[in-house]
């Protein structure tokens, strides 16, 4: 073959591989899975990430005003510079942390919460998810086929087992689980108690209220106001803890008890802040008609929860939440105009949502 017919021939394979190679780029572009089904499928590696991340100090110090290496994180935190680079590089894929060459530093927007010293700390939170979420997730499949919590699976406890009854026995698990109510209540009440003018109320009694979140947002946004933590025996010291940090040792006290079995304390506003989820509805009927026979006359109720948009289309954090519960309790969620519909159905009146920027919101009702 002379060069210019071999040129020929190298011209025309090379057309027809072109060609190929652009059917097969279409092709993969086609088929490439799309970024939902991606969340997906790696959102429980970006989950560890934050959880650990913040479980180690890593993002506390992250959070501060300095850039660090990862040789300068990893003697800091204790860790290995190597491995640690690794979790690094995720945590900027996902966003939580900044790079600048071979420096990290947490996002601007995110290091209020991240940084264990502020007030808008979340990372309480995180040791629910870590420590029972992501096992209890594992027998999602089993729960949709019973319909029933799955307790036995991983806390190995039969049907009628309450997963609160082992969790109030253990003072660190008991100081974890409220440090993760915190962490999840404290800022959005900050901003829901704001809404609402608590001047025409003299007691407030929160339900079940654990950690003292909303109890202390509340005395903090009305001066003229006193509160009454109504829980079991074993959240005393921890509430008496924040009350201190707070300065509100006159005006928030402690009362233990069972908001099922015992008399609620006198009041005329009472709060139920992420009770009604965690119970089956009968029982959340129950304590509601608890709390109307309690109530003076004009006395009011506060329901502080997660809820669904009214097409029940979202938003995620609660639809997530509502599976948890699925898992981990006999409670569900819902949107407001069905809390206002159960309300109703006790003999509340007067009922209205309040909103606010995040997830959680309030749902008030007043007893004619």
């Amino acid at each position: 073959m002379n060069y210019s017919g071999w040129g020929k021939l190298h011209s025309s394979i090379l057309s027809r591989y072109q060609s190929i190679n652009v059917i097969i780029v279409i092709y993969f572009e086609k088929i490439m899975i799309p970024s939902e089904i991606q969340q997906a499928m790696y959102g429980f590696m970006s989950s560890h990430v934050l959880f650990v991340g913040d479980e180690l100090g890593i993002f506390d110090l992250l959070a501060q005003d300095n850039w660090y290496t990862s040789e300068e994180i990893a003697k800091n935190t204790g860790v290995q510079a190597f491995s640690l680079e690794r979790l690094l590089l995720a945590s900027v894929a996902i966003g939580i942390v900044k790079k600048q060459i071979d420096k990290y530093q947490v996002s601007e927007h995110i290091k209020p919460f991240l940084a264990k010293t502020s007030p808008n700390y979340c990372g309480g939170a995180f040791t629910h998810f870590r420590e029972i979420s992501t096992q209890s997730f594992r027998f999602l499949k089993n729960a949709v086929q019973e319909n029933q919590p799955q307790w036995k699976q991983f806390f190995g406890q039969e049907e009628n087992y309450s997963p609160f009854t082992d969790l109030y026995k253990d003072p660190e698990v008991v100081d974890n689980f409220l440090s993760s109510m915190w962490g999840l209540g404290y800022l959005a009440a900050q901003e829901l108690v704001k809404k609402y003018s608590f001047n025409k109320h003299s007691c407030l009694v929160d339900v079940g209220g654990g950690s003292g979140s909303f109890a202390i947002a509340a005395l903090e946004q009305c001066l003229t106001l006193h509160a009454i933590v109504f829980d079991l025996p074993s959240v005393q010291s921890y509430l008496e803890q924040k009350r201190s940090q707070h300065q509100l040792d006159k005006r928030l006290n402690f009362v233990a008890g069972d908001f099922f079995k015992d008399d609620l304390p006198i009041g005329d506003l009472y709060v139920l802040g992420y009770i009604l989820s965690d119970w089956s509805q009968q029982d959340g009927t129950n304590l509601l008609n608890k709390i109307y026979d309690s109530l003076p006359n004009g006395g009011t109720i506060m329901i502080l929860e997660k809820l669904f948009d009214e097409d029940k289309n979202g938003p995620i954090e609660t639809a997530m939440m509502n599976l948890a519960m699925l898992l981990e309790t006999r409670g569900q969620h819902y949107s407001g105009s069905e809390y206002i519909s159960w309300l109703q159905k006790i003999g509340f009146c007067n009922c209205q949502v309040i909103r606010s920027s995040g997830e959680k919101h309030l749902v008030v009702g007043v007893k004619p």
